[in-house]
């Protein structure tokens, strides 16, 4: 065996023994000179011999003969003492010996890696696969993959294993009732159980992101609308949750829009003599569009949960539900929910939650994660976005940026990290990476990786649903692991087409058609 090269984060081995013959990509090799000892990944296998053969000929007798192989691998790591690391402190000498790292040296150098939490086995050496809780979850992490690679699954895993800590405090938001059924965990329905009364959203975001205003292309409007929100709620504030009443609040729209004011003259004759002159008042017939808008908007059926008339108490029972830790995860289901109103709900939530954490001081926050389902729709990257869109995109970046010294932190979940917000990407020290086909997607993730563990990400397209990498510093080793399922599953939302199709059920057009229309 010769060593060619060693680089600070590769090293080029060449063997003409038949000691590597058998090795494959992504096996281990312990290099050392019998002082340092570094554990490297095989990235590239080439024949030698192969690649410089001339061509055989027919009558050409086939021997048997030693060919010379040339090993690629990247470093990622040293053992020292014994165990795993992956601080590299020195480097060998020329001076060294080759060796694939078996099964009981594997286990042996990973041996006192096991708190946290198990997340499966490493699928090369069959042993545990430990993720330290602390690192995980105090610096934000992100799951991502192609829609069936197990996305789900690994985050019913980690809830699971969660849950089984007394004080754990995980909000879920789920778009697709994956996780209502969880027994460890509290179930918010929204839209089903549970209202959300419109005035928790604050009159900036009620009247852009439900009423769907544009304050800068409604400037009459606007007025009048906070006319009538500071009348029917004289403490108001425009971003704070306060209660008032909506019906109150359409009725005085309703009345500035067919408002007759008096002109203090009367007419002198004529069948109105003695009478008092009226004229239009200064929003008369400039507000039926919105007013008509308000009034649909309530009557709508889809609707019906944000204009249940709920008093201010109601805000303090709804984000005890969310935010104490006497139950270990609370499940926001919003399954039943309108997707362009649940992704306001999530801001909202999301904002209450962090100024509320914000409250407290140091020594008595109870730090809280939120596991961000189909993370990329509501956290963007994207320049064009809305003001209001805006407005919510920043309170995710503020909690990125700033949410750990509060006890808040961030779990997103995406199937197109490509188009996920890059400044929450940037935060996450920790990625579980399952099976991913598209490029854009591949580079988003590559540009996040540590140095050395970018090439690793090509090799997912080649994964089976739940495998992944988990890469960052709550994992000793960035090896391929195998994600055990969780004895509570989530409720996948995926249609058997072909099946549905084989039973051939009847449809009843016209009852849907009819619902859709009644509204």
């Amino acid at each position: 065996m010769k060593l060619v090269k060693i680089l600070s984060d590769k090293v080029q081995i060449r063997s003409d023994y038949k000691e590597f013959d058998d090795a494959r990509i992504n096996d281990l090799i312990a290099v050392s000179d019998g002082e340092v000892e570094l554990v490297t990944m095989v990235n590239t296998l080439t024949d030698i011999d192969t690649e410089n053969e001339e061509e055989i000929g027919e009558n050409d007798y086939i021997l048997e003969h030693s060919s010379t192989k040339m090993l690629e691998c990247s470093i990622i790591g040293t053992v020292k003492d014994g165990t795993f690391q992956k601080a590299i402190d020195k480097y060998p000498t020329m001076k060294v010996s080759a060796h694939r790292i078996s099964k009981e040296e594997f286990a042996s150098m990973l041996s006192r890696y096991t708190e946290g939490f198990c997340i499966g086995e490493y699928s090369a050496y069959e042993f545990p696969a430990y993720v330290d809780g602390n690192k995980f979850f105090q610096r934000h992490a992100c799951i991502v993959g192609n829609t069936g690679a197990g996305k789900s699954e690994t985050v019913a895993k980690i809830l699971e294993q969660t849950s089984k800590l007394p004080g754990a405090n995980v909000i879920v938001f789920d778009i697709h009732g994956e996780y209502k059924e969880l027994s460890y965990a509290r179930n918010i329905q929204i839209g089903g159980d549970r209202p959300f009364p419109i005035w928790m959203f604050g009159f900036t975001d009620m009247i852009s992101n439900i009423l769907k205003i544009k304050e800068e292309s409604a400037t009459v409007a606007m007025t009048a609308l906070r006319k009538c929100y500071y009348n029917v709620c004289p403490k108001g504030k425009e971003n704070r949750p306060v209660y008032f009443n909506y019906v109150e609040f359409v009725k005085l729209m309703k009345f500035l829009d067919e408002e007759m004011i008096g002109t203090g003259e009367t007419y002198k004759s004529g069948a109105q003599a003695g009478k008092e002159k009226i004229v239009k008042g200064d929003y008369n017939g400039k507000l039926t569009n919105i007013v008509n808008l308000l009034v649909d908007k309530a009557r709508d059926s889809k609707y019906q949960f944000l204009f249940e008339d709920m008093p201010q108490q109601y805000l303090y029972d709804f984000m005890k539900d969310v935010l104490n830790n006497d139950v270990p995860v609370k499940n926001i289901d919003l399954s039943e929910v309108p997707h362009d109103v649940a992704i306001p709900i999530i801001g909202v939530i999301t904002k209450l939650v962090y100024e509320i954490q914000r409250t407290y001081k140091s020594k008595d926050v109870n730090p809280v994660t939120l596991v961000c389902d189909e993370a990329h729709v509501y956290i963007p990257n994207d320049f064009s976005l809305s003001a209001s869109q805006r407005r919510m995109v920043e309170i995710f970046e503020n909690i990125a940026k700033e949410g750990r010294k509060f006890g808040v932190t961030l779990f997103p979940a995406s199937q197109r990290p490509s188009e996920l917000n890059k400044t929450i990407m940037a935060q996450c020290a920790n990625f579980i990476v399952g099976k991913m086909n598209n490029e854009n997607d591949k580079a988003m993730i590559k540009g996040m990786m540590p140095e050395g563990s970018e090439s690793v990400i090509d090799e997912t397209s080649m994964f089976s649903p739940g495998d992944v990498f988990v890469i960052g510093d709550a994992v000793p080793i960035p090896l391929k692991i195998h994600v055990a399922l969780a004895e509570e599953r989530p409720q996948s939302r995926t249609i058997a087409f072909w099946d549905r199709w084989k039973n051939a059920g009847t449809i009843d057009v016209t009852n849907a058609t009819t619902k859709y229309i009644t509204g």
